[in-house]
């Protein structure tokens, strides 16, 4: 390891528990319990999520946060504490102050007494919405807008004795960099690391051998998925950080995992936007100092953004009508095709751009790019999906489907069908000065 980095001290080290709202929690149980870091954070918010949060809260004031938290919070609620280890989390989706309420009692319930826990709100802006400017018109029922907010108020409420934090919409990477937010050396560059770390981690096992498969090196084993490590941060001073798995966690660590991650979900890696800085990503390095264990340096500032980012939710009129049918056996695929034709003659009345009809298999994901099949396969779904004025359109996708079972190819079986409303995401931005985060505290 380098010698230069064994003579300082982290100023905070902190563990991905969670990528995404169902993610497991052993990873997250075992980064608490280690004794090796002292914040665990656990990324649990997207778009998806939070549209069902907000219908929710509508629906009942108390309701609106992850319906996941208390199955996710018992069983590492007492052993982070337990290790001096907090929690930081956007288990708050649309409502974080019912949810604070809520981690309060499952803390006493579980013998926790005198637990801190800060919710972080003021991320709902829907009453601003005249005040967005929207990328495009709003058409349709606004149900929901939400500014991504920083690290800041969560850096407050750690440093303010909070043994847990829970938010809805902030930047998954503030959710990392908030334990290091008040503690780095002055100016935006150490920051810039900060935030960039967060943004490594904040997908949890993705960084750790995940969703990726080597060329040319050995596989991880599915045992090894079981049982994927998720990984830490040493944060310094100055923004770098030695990023690690625990000793002996299955996992796959290295400068190319890092570098995936660094990508994802980055249109710019000049100009990255945070609601804290805007990030160059170019001069990033990565180097190998052990088994599974990088150091990460040369994150830089480019200044805090002009806005924040908004996510609006519309819900437009209509439905979504989402429909499969099974082919298996000898010539599965011809009989398929056929009756994937079948269907674009039966609704051939319907708009291009409102109907998708294709092979689960074959061309559902790569459409023209797929390449020929080498062998025929023995099963796969003709699958459809119908943008719907209402839903009496969605039922006749629907019959159409079902048709097939008596007037189609032989064989047609297993049919699924679903209808979803319309929701889609509608990004603004707004000032900074008109969002304005709150801590509000609650205590087992």
């Amino acid at each position: 390891m380098n010698a230069s980095i064994n003579a300082r001290k982290p100023i905070c080290s902190i563990g991905a528990g969670a990528g995404f709202a169902g993610d497991r929690i052993d990873p997250a149980v075992a980064l608490a319990g280690s004794g090796q870091i002292d914040t665990v954070a656990l990324e649990c918010l997207a778009e998806r999520t939070l549209v069902p949060a907000i219908k929710a809260r509508l629906d009942n004031p108390l309701a609106g946060f992850d319906p996941r938290l208390r199955r996710r919070l018992t069983p590492l609620l007492p052993v982070a504490l337990a290790n001096r280890c907090r929690i930081v989390s956007n288990l708050g989706a649309a409502n974080p102050r019912a949810a604070g309420a809520a981690i309060a009692k499952l803390a006493a319930e579980l013998g926790c007494r005198g637990t801190r826990v800060a919710a972080i709100h003021g991320d709902d802006v829907l009453h601003l919405s005249d005040r967005i400017a929207w990328v495009r018109p709003v058409e349709g029922k606004l149900l929901g807008a939400h500014a991504y907010l920083g690290a800041g108020a969560l850096a407050e409420a750690l440093d303010g004795g909070a043994d847990v934090v829970v938010t809805g919409r902030v930047a998954d990477s503030a959710l990392f960099a908030a334990p290091a937010f008040r503690h780095l050396d002055p100016g935006p560059q150490a920051l810039a690391g900060a935030i960039t770390v967060g943004h490594l981690l904040e997908c949890g096992g993705q960084l750790s051998g995940g969703n990726y498969d080597p060329v040319g090196q050995a596989l991880l084993s599915a045992a090894d998925y079981a049982r994927l490590g998720y990984p830490l941060a040493h944060v310094y001073a100055d923004g770098t950080a030695e990023i690690a798995l625990l000793d002996g966690a299955p996992g796959l660590l290295n400068a190319d995992t890092c570098t995936l991650q660094l990508f994802y979900e980055v249109h710019d890696p000049s100009r990255y936007a945070t609601p804290d800085l805007v990030l160059d990503f170019t001069g990033i390095r990565f180097e190998q100092i052990g088994h599974n264990r990088v150091r990460m340096s040369g994150a830089r500032s480019l200044g805090p953004p002009p806005t924040l980012k908004v996510a609006g939710f519309l819900e437009l009129p209509g439905f979504i009508a989402d429909c499969e049918i099974g082919f298996a056996g000898t010539a599965a695929m011809a009989r398929a095709q056929r009756a994937a034709e079948t269907l674009r003659l039966r609704l051939s009345d319907w708009r291009d751009e409102d109907i998708a009809i294709d092979l689960v298999g074959i061309d559902s994901i790569l459409r023209a790019g797929s390449l020929p099949s080498r062998a025929p396969p023995a099963e796969l779904r003709v699958h459809v999906s119908a943008r719907c004025a209402d839903l009496e359109m969605a039922q006749i996708v629907e019959d159409e489907i079902y048709a097939l079972t008596l007037s189609g190819p032989a064989g047609g079986s297993s049919v699924r069908s679903e209808r979803r409303p319309r929701i889609e995401v509608l990004d603004g931005f707004i000032a900074h000065d008109l969002v304005r985060p709150e801590i509000e505290w609650s205590q087992s």
